[in-house]
């Protein structure tokens, strides 16, 4: 074996007794041979690198049971920080998050819809600086920063190339916000850093195959198919906001008619209630829907049918074990939940039925930050 491949064995043993550690802990010494096939003698020795390098802790518990006690591991949160950034049209949220995936310190952040891109770039840099001042977290241990932002996303390069919410076209976000910053930025669309939190923390973790749902502003999925996130050949598997539902339907801003996002994103929504009432906002529809005005019920009650018709498509076409809707739709108005499910129960496919659980995201509005921040840890971190 030549030694850049004893070198790269090396280092990828490293990097699975770490995840060992890390997904399995408190755990002994003697467990991580056994789950590797290693010798002990090396998981010995690798171990004491990961203390050395602050990733592993030895704890106070030691294992039950008979014969000698074995001294148990853990992983240290505080070795390193990633931070987490979702950018929507309204609104920033920022967070820090440890090496363990606990979330220190969280911020959100108003934003206008008219602000221009460099002012976006300044609010981020200013308040994440703040808050790693604020917190007193050593620089030297952050390893970088994820953002996750609606649209279409060039995640390789680091381009925005499309995102309608935001009014950004070709943007350079990564390389402009780590000229600013200073660390390493990653970024890719929102729901596809959600549904990362989902799969390492959340409704997903027990999962190889899971779709995630978010309706809201927009409506769009993301997907993880054998653990790894289903991307397509430019990164925009699950856009499901643009398929067509109604060849006769609503214009959509694509320039298409009839498109899904036409029917059930806020916008769609609010558009659809004007025709009947001034109103201002989807919070005044879902009032009136609970003040039992029939003209909120009958637009909700549309709302829940295209849902349940995009959840049916989706397990058609990939056949995951969990759905997880999540977004402002389901947080602001859950009422929707029931009848999505009673709607499913209509248009799913009999053999599809019995296997797919539909979840709720537990994570409220933290979910893209969250998985934002797991992401950059698991792109950047490259263990010596």
């Amino acid at each position: 074996m030549e030694k850049q491949d004893q070198l790269l064995m090396k280092k990828q043993n490293k990097n699975l007794v770490l995840e060992i550690i890390k997904s399995h802990s408190p755990i002994s010494r003697m467990e991580i041979a056994k789950i590797t096939g290693m010798s002990p003698t090396t998981i010995t020795r690798i171990v004491s690198e990961l203390q050395l390098q602050g990733f592993v802790r030895e704890t106070e518990l030691v294992t039950s049971g008979v014969g000698r006690k074995a001294v148990l591991l853990d992983v240290c949160g505080d070795v390193l920080y990633t931070i987490g950034v979702e950018i929507d049209k309204s609104v920033i949220k920022i967070g820090i998050v440890n090496y363990t995936g606990k979330m220190v310190v969280w911020e959100n952040v108003s934003r206008v819809q008219s602000e221009k891109y460099e002012e976006t770039l300044e609010k981020v840099t200013n308040h994440t600086n703040n808050l790693i001042r604020l917190n007193k977290i050593p620089s030297q241990k952050i390893l970088g920063m994820a953002v996750g932002l609606p649209g279409l996303i060039d995640y390789q390069n680091g381009i925005v190339k499309v995102s309608d919410q935001l009014k950004w076209n070709n943007a350079s976000l990564a390389d402009d916000l780590k000229k600013r910053i200073g660390y390493e930025v990653i970024i890719d669309n929102e729901l596809k850093m959600e549904i990362v939190a989902e799969y390492f923390f959340g409704m997903a973790k027990d999962s190889q195959n899971a779709v995630l749902v978010g309706i809201g502003s927009g409506i769009g999925s993301a997907i993880i198919l054998n653990g790894e996130i289903y991307r397509g050949e430019s990164n925009n598997a699950g856009e499901i906001g643009h398929t067509v539902i109604d060849p006769t339907g609503n214009v959509c801003s694509c320039g298409k008619v009839g498109c899904l996002a036409t029917y059930i994103s806020e916008g769609a929504i609010v558009l659809s209630a004007r025709n009947v009432k001034d109103i201002q906002t989807v919070d005044d529809v879902f009032q009136a829907y609970r003040d039992g005005e029939s003209w909120a019920i009958n637009i909700m009650d549309r709302v829940s049918t295209y849902m349940a018709l995009a959840i049916s498509n989706i397990l058609c076409l990939y056949n995951p074990e969990v759905i997880i809707l999540s977004g402002n739709t389901i947080r602001k108005f859950p009422e929707i939940k029931e009848a999505i499910e009673r709607k499913c129960d209509l248009y799913i496919w009999e053999p599809l039925k019995e296997k797919v659980k539909i979840l709720y995201s537990n994570f409220r509005d933290q979910g893209v930050v969250l998985g934002a921040a797991i992401q950059a840890q698991n792109t950047l971190l490259d263990l010596e």
